[in-house]
């Protein structure tokens, strides 16, 4: 038995992010006519790594027909190169059954030939991109109609783009006066690998993520840092691939806003956009090198974080007074300073005595955050000098003037005088260098030096070795600068004593016990 068949023309077209699924078929061809027919999908110009892809190119096409049984009935993969066709058009043709029902999937964009023998395998199929930013083929696309019953010599598959893309500007107009928000990047953090062509996707692992998703940063983000008579900024997009996690937050999150809770297990599974800016208030700058960062989800309502395919969110981000609070977002500010207010110093004085002589000068500031940006100096460095931790180093005899103020642009400052005035140095023991005591006497020996700071040493090698002799025993003060003997037999020993720089001087002790 022979069956009819039919040419049968399956025409594919891009959606402009709007999701729709219709079939149009022509009016039925009488039993046994056959009529060629072309399947065509329309493409566009060529476009670059990293920029904006054009959203309506198609460059490559899958092809699948299964029959009511699954059966894999008709595929092709065409490209614009390959299908000699003219003004962009790709024809493509195939020989199908009348009056029976089929299903038709298509994968544009995917840039390789997929193999497929059933839908349940195509349906389970991931498309993984090399690069978060990777639309040198286009914006990947899938479609699907399904039972269609080929009465005619035409269907319409419409093309869903697998990707959302997130518009977004920014209304400085409820900022405070003195702040200064000048956007350099933006980026999608969170960003998925892959997606499932015919199915939602809702990424479950957090290693099926790019380390960095799609961005724009420097002079691709400058629109964002233009303002118009109403305070909002130009748009930049961003674009990713679905990211389907549904509703995270329960009950009413308006007051909330939409921020996960720490611990949340959706905080490293959801889609998020990241927003680094520099940043000046009359209080508070962000550091060199480091931003005001904000992180905010797309999604449908508040307690929703579905980022879903085919889809543009366009999204308002809108400081308010000083730009670091707000309940949409979470906010980072650990590369803020806040400004110094106030700066005091430990000492307003301060006089040295010898050269090399150091004393450390502690800053008092307010708000204590602001400590991070202090500078010191001296006017006179052959006097002192100082270090950046507020350490004064004695140089040479006479004034000069250390200076600590707070880098910031504040204009907080302090100062400390500084008089050099070197006093001799010497070391002298009482009560002498020579005692004769008798066995049972109690002996008390201290070392009287400048300047008190030199490094001392009593000598306890020395004092051990006498108290294992058994002549005395012994014991230190606190302060390491008495020595107090306890004599427990006749002989001769000895306590020395010794002061390290500047005064770098040695006494000996010599005790007779009768």
């Amino acid at each position: 038995m022979f069956l009819n068949r039919q040419i049968l023309a399956i025409i594919l077209y891009a959606c402009v992010f709007f999701p729709s699924c219709t079939v149009s078929v022509l009016p039925e061809i009488p039993d046994g006519g056959k009529e060629t027919v072309s399947f065509r999908f329309r493409l566009s110009g060529p476009v670059s790594k990293s920029a904006d892809p054009d959203e309506n190119r198609i460059s490559d096409m899958n092809i699948f027909v299964f029959n009511t049984y699954g059966v894999l009935e008709a595929s092709a993969y065409m490209t614009w190169e390959d299908s000699g066709s003219d003004a962009g058009m790709i024809r493509w043709t195939a020989n199908l059954v009348r009056n029976a029902s089929y299903s038709v999937y298509a994968c544009a964009n995917f840039g390789y030939r997929l193999e497929a023998g059933s839908a349940a395998e195509l349906e389970e199929m991931k498309y993984y991109m090399a690069y978060p930013d990777d639309y040198a083929a286009g914006i990947p696309m899938s479609g699907y109609v399904g039972n269609v019953i080929v009465t005619g010599n035409e269907i319409t598959v419409p093309l869903e783009r697998l990707m959302a893309k997130i518009s977004l500007t920014v209304d400085r107009s409820r900022l405070d006066d003195d702040v200064e928000f000048n956007i350099r990047s933006i980026q999608v953090e969170g960003c998925p690998r892959s997606v499932n062509p015919f199915r939602r996707n809702h990424i479950r692992d957090p290693f099926d993520f790019f380390p960095s998703g799609f961005i724009k940063k420097d002079y691709e983000a400058d629109m964002l840092n233009t303002e118009g008579s109403d305070g909002n900024s130009g748009e930049v997009s961003l674009y990713m691939l679905e990211n389907m996690q549904g509703d995270l937050l329960p009950g009413n999150t308006d007051e909330a806003g939409k921020v996960l809770p720490d611990g949340n297990p959706g905080r490293e599974l959801c889609s998020y956009i990241e927003i680094k800016a520099e940043y000046m208030s009359g209080s508070v700058y962000s550091r060199p090198g480091e931003y005001l960062i904000y992180r905010f989800y797309p999604g449908e309502n508040p307690g929703n974080f579905d980022v879903c395919r085919n889809s543009e969110y366009r999204i308002r981000i809108t400081p308010v007074g000083s730009g670091l609070e707000g309940l949409e977002w979470r906010i980072d500010k650990s590369g803020m300073e806040y400004l110094a207010r106030t700066l005091e110093l430990s000492y307003t004085e301060l006089q040295l005595t010898y050269s090399g002589e150091t004393v450390q000068v502690q800053p008092y500031i307010t708000p204590e955050s602001s400590a991070g940006m202090l500078v010191w100096y001296s006017d006179d460095e052959s006097v002192a000098t100082v270090s950046g931790d507020g350490t004064v180093k004695a140089n040479g005899e006479g004034k000069c003037k250390i200076v600590c103020y707070a880098a910031d642009g504040s204009g907080c400052s302090a100062e400390c005088d500084i008089t050099v005035d070197f006093l001799p140095y010497y070391m002298k023991i009482f009560p002498g260098n020579f005692i004769r005591c008798r066995k049972g006497d109690v002996l008390e020996f201290t070392c009287d030096y400048f300047p008190q700071n030199a490094p001392f040493d009593v000598g306890l090698e020395e004092l051990e070795y006498d108290k294992n002799r058994g002549i005395y025993d012994y014991s230190v003060s606190d302060d390491g600068k008495t020595v107090t003997l306890y004599t427990k037999s006749r002989g001769t020993g000895l306590l020395y004593m010794e002061t390290g720089y500047p005064i770098n001087q040695a006494e000996l002790i010599i005790i007779v016990i009768e």
